[in-house]
C-alpha cells in the first residue's frame, strides 16, 4: 500500500526518501521538502518549528542515544529515574511516527 507524501510548503509530492525532512511544528509531524525546510527556516515559522529534523543521522542519533537513556534507567535505583525515562520516549515516539507514517512510503 503507497501513500502519497506532500510537501507541507509547497504542496508538491515527494517521491524519494532523500528528499524527505520531517520536522515537528506544534506538536505535529510535518514533511518537507529538503529545500523548502532550508527556506522555511528562514521565514517566521522558526519560532514554532524545530530546527532539528526527526529523520537523517541528527535524529536518528537522538533517537539512538534516548533509547540508551531509557535502558540504564532501569538500572539506577533512584525514583526521579521514572521522569528521565519518560522524558526520553519523546524523541522515538517521534521518531517512529515520522517513519511509519511518511518514510516506508517513499523510494530509497
Amino acid at each position: 500500500m503507497s501513500k502519497i507524501v506532500y510537501c507541507d510548503k509547497c504542496l508538491k509530492e515527494i517521491r524519494i526518501r532523500g528528499d524527505l525532512v520531517t520536522t515537528t511544528m506544534f506538536f505535529q509531524v510535518v514533511p518537507y521538502h529538503e529545500d523548502c525546510y532550508a527556506k522555511d527556516l528562514k521565514g517566521a515559522k522558526t519560532f514554532f518549528l524545530s530546527n532539528q529534523p526527526i529523520n537523517g543521522f541528527s535524529g536518528n542519533f537522538l533517537s539512538f542515544l534516548a533509547i540508551l537513556i531509557c535502558i540504564s534507567t532501569f538500572f539506577i535505583n533512584d525514583e526521579t529515574m521514572i521522569y528521565l525515562f519518560f522524558f526520553t520516549l519523546f524523541p522515538i515516539i517521534y521518531r517512529l511516527y515520522s517513519y511509519f507514517i511518511y518514510e516506508r512510503h517513499l523510494e530509497k
